[in-house]
């Protein structure tokens, strides 16, 4: 129902959801959950396919609107009057805000150098994303050992060196990559990291509104606020576009947990590779998730564990722009939830997730 544009067969898709719940609803009876389902709003469901069909679709009209309306048009309006014969008083106020409001307007598009009116863009279900990096990091110089110990980026060192011989010398076997790798010594001893990454939305048409952060990653220690009370680590999930994954669906990408986003200096990047100017400018250390298999039947869910060999988690080195969002994990919950998971814990002591394709629409399109 939250699609900006509908096409006849996602109606029929619709109808098809609500008949299937309709069906169904009654095991929440069966069970003593629900006395009834007498509800006004799954009334109205029914009537969603038709209203669309008349009207558009849903994200052009909501209650939310008329709710915001009240506010300005009677709430604030009564509190600029006496509180005595209100109405003549609210609506002559209500006038005067309009033609300030109308005036500014004018003013401001004699500054701009009159303007011609732009058209406004409908919306689309083109959901291209860039990225967004802050001009400066986080923290401008982190050391190797806090890298390892704050951010838990155990194999840093290690899977920097495969980067490196693997940029330089991308055709070796995975032996000779390994001792090659164990002579990489790296000339530095601390490294610029950034606590987010940001995406913006693009537009069929190419236009990109910087103002507006869709989705967002972060990956940062453990810190203490303004109170000095530990604020919990939070390293988040992304989806990783490994080997040509393309707009919708999972071949090609790979779950991964963002532990640090880094840069080299010049000196460093010029010291370690054979062609620096094609280098990316942010690289991120990750902790891969097991391959994509099949969704869950009852669901339709993929589920993944931690990639581990030998006890230890496989990591690399990446260049952030592989990264094509965020992604929300579920972990795979026992007949009793283990109380010492925590939203901050839970990605560490769980190892089993199922992955979420239902927490926003360009997700429910992405990972199909």
């Amino acid at each position: 129902t939250q699609y900006p544009c509908h096409t006849n067969q996602t109606l029929a898709l619709l109808n098809e959801a609500l008949t299937h719940f309709h069906d169904n609803k009654s095991i929440f009876v069966d069970l003593g959950i629900r006395a009834n389902f007498n509800l006004p709003k799954l009334h109205f469901f029914r009537h969603y396919v038709h209203m669309i069909k008349l009207y558009g679709t849903t994200d052009n009209y909501n209650t939310e609107y008329t709710k915001r309306l009240h506010i300005d048009l009677a709430k604030d309006a009564y509190r600029a009057t006496n509180h005595k014969d209100e109405y003549p008083q609210m609506t002559l106020w209500l006038e005067r805000r309009e033609k300030m409001l109308w005036h500014d307007n004018f003013v401001q598009w004699r500054l701009a150098g009159d303007p011609p009116p732009q058209d406004r863009l409908p919306p689309d279900m083109d959901y291209r994303r860039s990225i967004k990096m802050t001009k400066h990091p986080t923290i401008k110089h982190v050391p190797l050992d806090s890298v390892v110990r704050d951010y838990g980026a155990t194999f840093f060192t290690e899977a920097l060196a495969r980067y490196v011989v693997h940029t330089n010398q991308p055709g070796l076997s995975l032996a000779r990559l390994e001792q090659e790798a164990s002579h990489v010594i790296l000339p530095f001893q601390t490294v610029a990291a950034f606590h987010r990454i940001k995406f913006h939305a693009i537009n069929a048409h190419g236009h990109r509104d910087s103002a507006i952060t869709v989705d967002s990653v972060h990956c940062q220690p453990p810190q203490k606020d303004k109170r000095r009370q530990i604020v919990p680590a939070r390293f988040d999930t992304v989806l990783v576009n490994e080997d040509g994954g393309g707009t919708t669906g999972v071949d090609g990408y790979r779950v991964a947990q963002v532990r640090i986003v880094f840069t080299l200096t010049s000196q460093a990047t010029a010291a370690l590779f054979h062609t620096p100017e094609n280098l990316p400018t942010h690289f991120a250390y990750v902790e891969w998730f097991t391959p994509f298999g099949q969704p869950e039947a009852n669901h339709g869910l993929y589920k993944i564990s931690r990639l581990v060999r030998n006890g230890e988690r496989l990591a690399s080195i990446i260049d952030i722009s592989d990264i094509r969002r965020s992604v929300h994990l579920i972990p795979k919950f026992s007949p009793v939830a283990p109380r010492e998971w925590t939203s901050s814990t839970v990605l560490e002591l769980c190892s089993t997730f199922f992955v979420n394709s239902f927490s926003d629409r360009h997700a429910y399109l992405t990972i199909i």
